[in-house]
């Protein structure tokens, strides 16, 4: 399995196989803490070999600096078919998150795994502004 595409976006969205992303960021400033960001979404595109098809289970965290999970763990398992002609299958995987609520400045963090093995993270740094 590849991880083609793992990112923090205001907007994805999943049109017939092709992945449409708008706005990617890492850092959000507020002048005040805690503070809720409105909406965003991650957006994934994970490419599969035909020795992999079968059923997969997909775990995605936010956690904070000590490693404590912000918000309940996105779970998930998804199918992935046998490959036509030897080809690979791709799968976008869109989740949106409205109010997300940080309660202090600092690195947290996306964590994806694929069958309980981490494969990838994402860094979102929250900064206190004047």
């Amino acid at each position: 399995m590849e991880i083609e595409i793992f990112t923090l976006a205001d907007f994805a969205q999943d049109n017939n196989s092709k992945l449409t992303i708008v706005g990617t960021f890492d850092s959000i400033n507020a002048r005040q803490f805690p503070v809720v960001h409105p909406a965003c979404t991650i957006a994934c595109r994970m490419r599969f070999g035909a020795k992999e098809s079968g059923e997969h289970a997909m775990l995605l965290r936010l956690i904070n600096e000590e490693g404590k999970e912000i918000i309940q763990p996105i779970e998930g398992n998804m199918t992935i078919g046998t490959p036509v002609n030897g080809q690979v299958n791709t799968i976008n995987v869109v989740i949106n998150f409205n109010q997300l609520k940080f309660e202090k400045p600092g690195r947290y963090s996306f964590e994806l795994y694929l069958n309980n093995e981490w494969k990838t993270g994402l860094p979102l740094f929250l900064h206190q502004s004047a």
